[in-house]
């Protein structure tokens, strides 16, 4: 992680990820068992995590992006390489169809999940060019071939 003197981050994503931990104990049931001999691979799944619910950043940066303190602060030894970072992810994305099926035995078990699902439809967009909205419309992709209309 970087080395910038007086660095700072937001501490919503670490208080959000180690209630639910302590509440649930959600990376344990997620993760444990397929870590294999990987040292931190929790912490560093908390970091993945972290890093979703603020920079979103990729994989590459998050070195570049988060302090050594973000580190130490989700529960690993020392600060992780970008190897290990890479490493760590590859792992979850084999064993993705087992992590996905515990997450989604722990929102059934917990009652997570609601019968009524709302669908955002904010960012939906239509194409065509016979509709007399169509004149109006732009391509979001630079295409001015594809009229569009959000």
């Amino acid at each position: 992680m970087n080395n910038r003197a007086n660095s700072s981050y937001p501490l919503g994503g670490i208080v959000m990820i180690e209630k639910v931990d302590k509440e649930f104990d959600l990376f344990s049931k997620l993760f444990s068992g397929i870590e294999g001999g990987a040292k931190d691979f929790i912490p560093l799944t908390k970091l993945f995590v972290h890093n979703k619910l603020t920079h979103s950043v990729s994989v590459r940066q998050i070195l570049k992006t988060y302090p050594e303190e973000l580190s130490e602060q989700l529960g690993m030894k020392d600060g992780p390489s970008e190897r290990t970072l890479y490493r760590t992810l590859e792992r979850i994305g084999k064993n993705f169809p087992i992590v996905f099926e515990m997450y989604q035995d722990f929102i059934k078990e917990n009652g997570l999940a609601d019968s009524e699902q709302i669908i955002d439809f904010s960012s939906t967009y239509v194409e065509g060019s016979r509709a007399e909205l169509a004149e109006f419309g732009y391509s979001r992709d630079r295409r001015p071939d594809r009229k569009q209309i959000t």
